[in-house]
């Protein structure tokens, strides 16, 4: 049996915290998120989303956490206050996940770039604060109303939440499960009856369906490559693995 983390006393706190007087401040910031938070109802509602940076802790609990449990949204989670993350749309957790590696660790962020022209591998430092965000226009809302055209009817689509990404994990699944955000075709919102209707309708109409759950805001994560081997340009997306956390 592993022996227990000892209990530190009153008289060797003080050790303790001058040890780590000179220990970077863990304050929170206030994020901006590419939604703008147009569509969310926080917690608190004059309070800000907050986030802050990682600590050992944090690790040491993804370690010992549910393996059921996507890694990536618990540290979230963690370390963000006033907003659950299954309730964030995609681009703004893909923000965040960004904005958490840059404040934990430092702007750059070391990896290797694969070109696209000979294979080789080059290692690149990408700067994240200088990462392209494309905010959501004004007049940006969610559902949205779409013309599907084959059947000459219109639909209210809703955008994914981080909570819907179980059923969009692939590409099949994707397709299965487009019927879980249409709200109303024509006037029915009965999800039976929504669900029949999507799986006849014609390839024109499911694109409409597909296109409508996604959006062009956000973060742009794409960057240009000159390859050191060959010399070739390539545009590639930036690599977020399971080492994106890692000091590097």
């Amino acid at each position: 049996m592993l022996e227990q983390t000892p209990a530190v006393t009153a008289a060797k706190q003080e050790i303790v915290d001058d040890l780590l007087k000179e220990l970077p401040s863990n304050t929170s910031i206030e994020v901006e998120l590419p939604s703008e938070n147009k569509l969310y109802t926080l917690e608190d509602k004059d309070m800000p989303i907050m986030l802050r940076p990682m600590t050992f802790e944090d690790e040491k609990a993804l370690v010992s956490g549910n393996k059921d449990d996507d890694p990536i949204n618990s540290i979230l989670q963690r370390c963000l206050t006033n907003i659950k993350v299954g309730e964030l749309l995609p681009m703004d957790k893909l923000y965040l996940i960004m904005k958490l590696r840059e404040i934990s660790y430092g702007d750059d962020y070391k990896c290797l770039l694969i070109c696209k022209d000979c294979n080789s591998e080059n290692p690149t430092t990408v700067k994240l604060s200088q990462l392209n965000v494309n905010p959501v226009p004004d007049d940006f809302t969610d559902p949205t109303e779409i013309y599907l055209e084959g059947i000459k009817k219109k639909a209210l689509v809703r955008l994914p939440r981080v909570k819907d990404e179980k059923f969009l994990n692939t590409l099949t699944k994707g397709l299965d499960q487009i019927w879980r955000f249409v709200i109303d075709i024509d006037g029915n919102t009965d999800k039976s009856i929504i669900a029949a209707v999507v799986d006849k309708l014609p390839l024109r109409d499911v694109r409409y369906l597909m296109n409508a759950l996604k959006t062009d805001f956000g973060l742009d994560t794409m960057i240009k490559l000159q390859c050191q081997s060959c010399g070739g340009v390539s545009v590639l997306d930036l690599p977020i693995d399971a080492n994106f956390f890692d000091v590097s």
